[in-house]
């Protein structure tokens, strides 16, 4: 408890429980961030995550934005909002992604320039926003500032009929270690997170549609399917992977900027 006291955060794509938005600012607050700014672009589910945070948390703790991450707009708005409601910003964690599936030859270009467009450039909007007010957090934690990048095994792991949103992750990595680079000078350290399998609700959708083609027996079995993948023979939890976040947030990892966490269950080690 405690290792994030007194600190503030943006978390994007965090507008729905049971996701890995969601699961990180929870494990944000019970470590005691003073803020936690949750942003999505749809609204539908704000009244429910923040009366959840508020009952788990505490009230004033927790803010819900709606949030285009593709527009430097929307990203001015939600850093000035977090600066006027927590008094200033420490992580910024750019979750935020979307997948449209098709190949090389098939993907119609609008799809690519959409699945770009928010999985790399508006990690670039994000930090051209915020990386003013995190310059200013070492002068508070020991740790500086801290940005960390949502993005996936698939940065390492090609994938024939999601190659926008493996080509996309892979950008945003070589992005990490160029900032990692320009603003460690500023205090800011900068890192990625790369998940595997996760269930999640949209992993949940997956294996029910796997389920109806016949695929699995039931939803048990496809996540034991699902689990094979990994040597340890299970799918990873949103709880699972926040840990990952709450140390690369923390002032513990105030000597940690350029790493890719990846946080698969193993299933990369073939490469």
């Amino acid at each position: 408890m405690g290792r994030l006291t007194g600190k503030v955060a943006i978390v994007t794509g965090a507008g729905a429980a049971g996701n890995i938005g969601f699961a990180i600012c929870d494990a944000f607050l019970r470590e005691g961030a003073a803020g936690v700014v949750a942003t999505d672009l749809s609204a539908d589910h704000a009244e429910e995550i923040s009366d959840q945070m508020a009952q788990s948390h505490g009230a004033g703790r927790f803010l819900f934005l709606q949030h285009n991450v593709a527009k430097a707009d929307d990203w001015a708005r939600v850093c000035q909002a977090t600066i006027d409601e927590f008094g200033g910003l420490d992580v910024l964690v750019n979750n935020a992604g979307i997948s449209l599936h098709g190949s090389i030859m098939d993907l119609p270009k609008e799809d690519l320039d959409r699945v770009m467009e928010v999985n790399f450039g508006a990690i670039v909007l994000g930090m051209k926003a915020c990386v003013p007010a995190l310059g200013q957090s070492r002068e508070r934690h020991r740790g500086g500032g801290s940005i960390i990048n949502t993005l996936s095994v698939g940065a390492y792991m090609p994938n024939t009929m999601s190659f926008a949103y493996s080509a996309s992750k892979a950008a945003a990595r070589m992005l990490t270690l160029c900032a990692a680079d320009e603003f460690g000078p500023q205090g800011i350290r900068v890192n990625s997170v790369h998940p595997g399998v996760t269930k999640t609700p949209m992993i949940e959708r997956g294996m029910q549609s796997m389920v109806k083609a016949g695929r699995y027996k039931d939803e048990a079995d496809a996540e034991r399917g699902l689990g094979q993948h990994s040597p340890l023979g299970i799918v990873s939890d949103p709880e699972d992977l926040a840990h990952a976040f709450v140390y690369l947030a923390s002032d513990e990892a105030r000597f940690v900027t350029g790493q890719a966490f990846v946080h698969d269950g193993g299933i990369r080690r073939q490469l």
